[in-house]
């Protein structure tokens, strides 16, 4: 009886050290293949900030008197190449590696970029006829995305207090294009907002490009001493 005592003991106790290294190897293989995950796609918040602020400063430069009004259309193709294609490729990063914020920040304002080159494009085109309308269209269309902004704003400051400030300011260039077009209000204010959202998303691009770069510290070149050491060695 001892015997099967001590038998259902032990057994118990394998059973125990058995189980929590199958959790710890688990839990292992699950880190590396997260490490292997993250290094192996890179983080897009580099190439979509830096996409970013192309976009939003060749968008706000007219809208902040800058630059005449006429230029916006030759800033056009640049706006949909790096507001819509290098936004949307970041938002299929973000999207596999499981960035619910990523994915919904690239994928939202790649679509407003993308959607406004289209606006003034088939405009142009005159498959949408405005007319003497075409400010009240627009403004309406800038009133939409102001109104979704909001709840970014409030998410990105839970993020980073730099990143929430980036959303306030597109928020307000939202809403100054919105007043301008809408009250005939002076499009200077949310032109010089888009250009600050610019400015801040290129200090957080570069801190993030910054931070990807691995730093090689140069090693001290051997002696001759320590060559012949390491031959005789």
């Amino acid at each position: 009886m001892k015997q099967l005592v001590v038998g259902t003991v032990r057994a118990g106790r394998l059973t125990s050290f058995w189980n929590h290294e199958c959790k710890r190897i688990q839990k292992t293989r699950c880190e590396g293949r997260s490490m292997m995950h993250d290094k192996r796609l890179g983080d897009p918040i580099v190439v979509g900030l830096a996409a970013f602020v192309v976009a939003q400063t060749l968008l706000n430069l007219p809208n902040a008197h800058l630059v005449p009004p006429q230029v916006t259309l030759f800033f056009m193709p640049a706006i949909l190449v790096c507001g819509g294609l290098v936004y949307f490729l970041a938002c299929i990063f973000s999207y596999v590696r499981g960035d619910t914020f990523g994915l919904s920040v690239n994928g939202f304002y790649g679509a407003f970029f993308t959607s406004l080159f289209l606006f003034f494009y088939l405009e142009l085109k005159g498959v949408l006829q405005f007319g003497t309308q075409a400010n009240e269209a627009l403004g309406v269309f800038l009133l939409i995305w102001t109104i979704v902004t909001v709840p970014f704003v409030i998410a990105a400051f839970r993020v980073q207090l730099m990143f929430g400030l980036l959303f306030l300011f597109v928020f307000f260039a939202f809403l100054g294009g919105t007043l301008a077009n809408l009250a005939g209000v002076n499009s200077a204010f949310g032109g010089y907002s888009g250009l600050i959202s610019a400015a801040i998303g290129l200090i957080l691009m570069a801190e993030a490009l910054l931070k990807s770069v691995q730093v090689h510290v140069p090693q001290p070149s051997p002696s001759v001493a320590d060559l012949i050491a390491r031959s005789e060695a």
